[in-house]
């Protein structure tokens, strides 16, 4: 029992960790790093969730690269140089979806700041197959369960990326005190649901 109990707090202290390390604080970053911005919307159906939802970039379990939305549907995060891709949309009421490695993706070559454009998601939420129903009976079974589950492709969601530079920019640039000059990256989809 105090075995389970000590990997649940270490769990604990890790997911905690990697959630406050998704929100920028400030605009510096390393060599290796550089900084994406967009505005994002999910469309389920008719409606649009409102921003009580995040992506993860580049892995589905860790969540060492996620995006929440702030009040206005920006998002703006550090990523690792090269590409990156979005690999999982996930909701604050236990929905998520895997997203293919090439379906909704950028390629960064410098350590910048990058509008990759406004983008609205099409997930129509499945409530039976997008639920997170992995837990597997107690702590372990749900952690075990997660991994297994983060390993799944899934299906490739629909996305319109238009280019509203201008407006995403101040936006940005008033909420960080930034000068900086911001590059234009729009996110590459492959658009087959």
């Amino acid at each position: 029992m105090k075995r389970i109990l000590s990997m649940l707090a270490i769990a604990l202290v890790l997911i905690s960790t990697n959630c406050n390390a998704s929100k920028l604080k400030n605009l510096t970053r390393k060599p290796n790093e550089a900084i994406i911005i967009a505005k994002i919307q999910i469309k389920n159906g008719d409606t649009y969730l409102t921003n009580k939802w995040s992506l993860l970039f580049n892995e589905r379990l860790w969540a060492k690269w996620a995006a929440r939305p702030d009040d206005a549907n920006y998002i703006y995060l550090k990523v690792p140089l090269g590409k990156s891709f979005i690999a999982l949309v996930q909701t604050n009421d236990g929905y998520h979806k895997n997203i293919p490695n090439d379906s909704l993706s950028i390629d960064i070559k410098e350590s910048k700041i990058y509008y990759i454009g406004d983008i609205v998601l099409y997930w129509t939420i499945d409530k039976k197959a997008d639920r997170a129903n992995y837990n597997g009976g107690g702590a372990l079974g749900g952690a075990l369960g997660a991994i297994a589950e983060s390993k799944k492709i899934g299906d490739c969601l629909k996305a319109e990326v238009t280019d509203n530079y201008n407006e995403t920019t101040v936006y940005f640039n008033t909420k960080f005190s930034n000068s900086e000059l911001i590059e234009k990256e729009l996110l590459k989809t492959s658009n087959v649901r």
